[in-house]
């Protein structure tokens, strides 16, 4: 547990894949083998781990819907989601303006 709210959001921004997740999401709303697709090098059960606690703490939903007894399940940003989605930008435009990035050397 955080008593500092700009660590526990630190954290939740640090962890591998939630950023791209949100960036993903906050584009349009997704299928969970389409998020796995477009996010290159990641694995189904890290995105499945991270969509998870984002469920859990309400940034991401999933939204389903039976279409001719097929269910269809649908990623998306909630409300908060898409508050969080304008903070990670502005740290994206930040880092961008303010910190050199490196290519990890192959």
């Amino acid at each position: 547990m955080y008593t500092c709210p700009a660590e526990a959001l630190a954290n939740l921004l640090g962890r591998k894949w939630v950023p791209q997740i949100i960036k993903t999401l906050a584009i349009q709303d997704t299928r969970f083998l389409e998020l796995v697709r477009q996010l290159d090098g990641s694995t189904p059960k890290m995105i499945k781990q991270q969509l998870d606690l984002l469920i859990a703490i309400e940034i991401v939903k999933n939204e389903k819907v039976t279409i001719q007894n097929s269910v269809e399940s649908t990623y998306q940003l909630t409300a908060k989601g898409r508050e969080l989605f304008q903070i990670v930008k502005q740290m994206k435009h930040w880092g961008q303006s303010n910190l050199i990035c490196h290519k990890k050397s192959e």
